[in-house]
């Protein structure tokens, strides 16, 4: 919440005209006339680095103001610090003085900012300018704020993929007191406030305590709880803080799946609306390279430029190899380099491993966990399709090949099971004997990102080949699993999931039927190959439309169509 003030910039549109023309007034004879004067607001900037280790004086710069035109606090070297706060004693702050009355003087009379300008908007430009990457999410949260109000959002979504970093985004955008709480870290006590009778007495004490401005119970202020998976009491108060509080709520944390109903968790029904995030899609990585409107235009049938197919393949290609967590995808951006992205994935595997352990009952089960990356990936890329019998055949398969350590059944499954509450594992279902009306649930597992996929291929004896399968399948998985994802508004498909199916001895890729009920069976190529299976299903009326999916330009066939492979989620249904 402290973010550093950057002068006159993103002042608002609404305030007085005449506080913005002094204010203004007053930054320009700054820069263009008073030397001094601007030095000496240099000079503060640059001890802001320097405020926290004492060895600078402690100056304010600026009186801040509520929209009720109050005094709330002051920046100090470029931080907000509340009036109560400076009256407290914690602070002593050179220009100021508090006197008998606990009023606070100035010893100079200071340039006037409203809290907006000096904290909320300064903290939006930085985040956006540290996170640079528009997230399609930011559409679901707009909804949920016009007609979500009376239920508290919940974000889930595995480890690392931006889910607190898309919030506030959000809140600094949109709100003009924003309260963020982060409960790994909660150095405030917020905890306390689940204990209260009076959750908005508990707010406005946590606000004070943690230097916040007097907290605004209305729906201009966004509550945001980080980490909630780490406090069971405060979860549990969910709707007691619905109840209390007329600002809009949101909650966010990683292996929710992993501790519902356990540890004293219970899930507040009816109180919670639900937006799940995955790693940057390929269309927000295509927006990213100002790619998108190539990739949303171009022809799926071959008849386009070859320069733009050529160009947004070689986007694929990148992308295939670092997938889309939002750290990984900087690096590459910075180094341009996959094998330092990668290293980033590396320490991202190292994240999760190391948080593992605080949902595990044995120590033993850590270690475990590390081997059932790569023996999952390798189960993936030898099960003989059609044949296996979902979970417990993988379980058993890592089990037993596992001979580096000496392990039971039950020990892998509770990593397995982690694994996939956590995100990082992913279901497919299966449509029995090709009809999409049959599921049977959880048949298949698929990583929750290429990028992982890229980077454990390099820890296994398997062949290019294999690796090459597995990872284009696990891309259109994925952009497939984030159709289903939409509200229900937006979905351009029905069911709940992504299926593959097996009819006799053949085996389609994958199913989707679109919202008019077309059935599409999808078979996915690396290179070139017979699409047998998908001329089966086709023969036999199990689907409406066949689709090969390549990295090639499109085409029409007699029987089947192609289109390129990366357009296979974004421009879904392909017409």
């Amino acid at each position: 919440m402290n973010a550093p003030f950057v002068g006159s910039a993103g002042l608002a549109s609404d305030r007085s005209y005449d506080r913005v023309l002094h204010f203004k007034k007053n930054h320009l004879t700054m820069i263009s006339g008073n030397k001094k004067e601007w030095e000496t607001q240099k000079s503060y900037a640059d001890r802001s680095n320097t405020m926290k280790s004492g060895n600078m004086n402690m100056v304010a710069t600026h009186s801040v103001k509520d929209e009720d035109d109050k005094s709330i606090g002051f920046m100090v070297n470029g931080q907000f610090i509340y009036n109560e706060t400076i009256k407290s004693g914690i602070y002593e702050i050179d220009n100021l003085a508090v006197q008998e009355n606990g009023e606070i003087r100035e010893r100079e009379a200071l340039l006037e900012v409203h809290y907006g300008d000096a904290v909320i908007r300064p903290a939006y430009k930085k985040i956006v300018q540290e996170n640079q990457f528009r997230r399609d999410v930011q559409k679901e949260f707009e909804r949920w704020r016009k007609i979500g109000y009376a239920q508290v959002l919940q974000v889930d979504g595995p480890r690392q993929v931006g889910k607190a970093t898309e919030l506030l985004k959000f809140a600094y955008k949109n709100y003009g007191h924003v309260i963020y709480v982060n409960l790994a870290m909660d150095r405030f006590g917020f905890t306390k406030i689940a204990k209260m009778p009076n959750m908005l007495l508990g707010i406005a004490d946590y606000c004070y305590r943690a230097n916040l401005p007097g907290y605004k119970d209305s729906r201009d202020t966004m509550l945001i709880i980080d980490e909630i998976q780490t406090s069971a009491e405060v979860y549990n108060s969910i709707r007691d803080l619905r109840r209390d509080l007329n600002c809009d709520i949101a909650v966010t944390g990683s292996y929710l799946g992993t501790i519902l109903g356990k540890n004293g968790f219970f899930l507040p029904a009816g109180t919670l609306a639900f937006i799940d995030m995955s790693a940057i899609s390929f269309k927000e990585f295509a927006r990213i390279f100002k790619a998108e409107k190539l990739l949303e235009g171009i022809d799926l049938y071959g008849s386009g430029n070859q320069e733009h197919y050529d160009r947004l393949n070689k986007l694929y290609g990148i992308y295939r190899q670092i997938g889309g967590y939002p750290e990984v995808v900087k690096r590459y951006i910075k180094t341009k380099s996959i094998e330092d992205s990668q290293l980033e994935i590396g320490n991202l595997l190292r994240i999760f491993k190391r948080e593992s352990q605080n949902y595990f009952s044995q120590p033993r089960e850590a270690e475990i966990f590390e081997s059932v990356y790569t023996s999952a990936l390798e189960e993936m890329c030898h099960e003989k399709r059609g044949t296996g019998k979902g979970y417990l055949e993988l379980i058993s398969k890592i089990a037993k090949d596992n001979t580096s350590l000496i392990v039971n059944k039950d020990e892998v499954a509770n990593a397995v099971v982690w694994l996939t509450y956590a995100g990082i594992l992913c279901k497919c279902d299966l449509a029995v004997n090709g009809d999409i009306r049959n599921i049977s649930r959880s048949r298949r597992m698929y990583f929750s990102d290429c990028g992982l996929v890229a980077y454990l291929s390099k820890m296994t004896t398997l062949d290019e080949s294999a690796i090459e399968g597995i990872l284009t399948e696990t891309f259109v998985f994925n952009e497939l699993r984030l159709l289903f994802h939409h509200g229900i508004a937006e979905r351009k498909v029905i069911g709940s999931n992504v299926c593959f199916s097996v009819y006799g001895q053949y085996e389609l890729d994958f199913m989707v039927a679109d919202s008019n009920r077309v059935v599409y069976g999808i078979e996915v190529k690396t290179k070139g190959g017979n699409p047998l299976s998908l001329k089966v299903f086709i023969d036999n009326h199990l689907i409406d439309k066949g689709i090969v999916a390549k990295p090639t330009p499109g085409g029409h066939g007699d029987r089947f169509d192609t289109i390129p492979i990366y357009a296979v989620g974004c421009r879904f249904p392909y017409r």
